[in-house]
């Protein structure tokens, strides 16, 4: 084989060739494998700019179902029983906003840390916390509760929207 080579390229133009193709070569393929890394880098970033964008409209969405829960609370008041009137579906659509949020964060970016547990509707809002156990109680507890969950819902939103903002600042283009 050795033998074969040097018979092949047995002149000094021949050996220059060789060196030239082999250097095209090796530039070509480094050339493709960048462009192939900052292709794929690319492609990555968007994808989680895209995520980041869909667990903001999440937390938007989480607002929105919480305040219409608040303001059928405020509206429909309480039953003959004085206990509050709740919508199931909106608990649900909140807790379902929260559950995306935590998928999404997880799958994507799983070095941030969300405690679902804090999100959710139920426990986490006095209002809820009051009508779930069906708490008797006085008119200015009722305001204080319902006052108190509007807070909470406040710092909820505002908690993941600096959680979103903090990946847009790391992930930006």
């Amino acid at each position: 084989m050795t033998a074969w080579l040097s018979d092949v390229f047995a002149s000094s133009s021949d050996k220059a060739r060789l060196i030239a193709i082999v250097v095209s070569a090796v530039i070509a393929i480094l050339v493709l494998l960048l462009s192939q890394h900052f292709t794929t880098r690319r492609s990555r970033k968007e994808i989680l700019i895209k995520k980041i964008e869909e667990a903001y409209q999440s937390a938007l969405a989480y607002e929105r179902h919480a305040r219409k829960l608040l303001s059928a609370i405020h509206k429909g008041g309480r039953d003959g029983s004085g206990n509050f009137v709740l919508d199931p579906a909106l608990i649900d659509a909140m807790n379902e906003e929260v559950e995306k949020i935590e998928m999404i964060l997880g799958l994507y970016f799983p070095t941030v840390s969300f405690e679902k547990n804090r999100y959710y509707a139920g426990p986490t809002l006095p209002v809820l916390e009051i009508a779930i156990k069906e708490k008797k109680i006085s008119e200015q507890e009722a305001i204080e509760a319902s006052l108190s969950t509007a807070e909470n819902i406040r710092n909820n939103v505002t908690e993941i929207k600096v959680l979103c903002v903090g990946l847009m600042k790391k992930c930006r283009h």
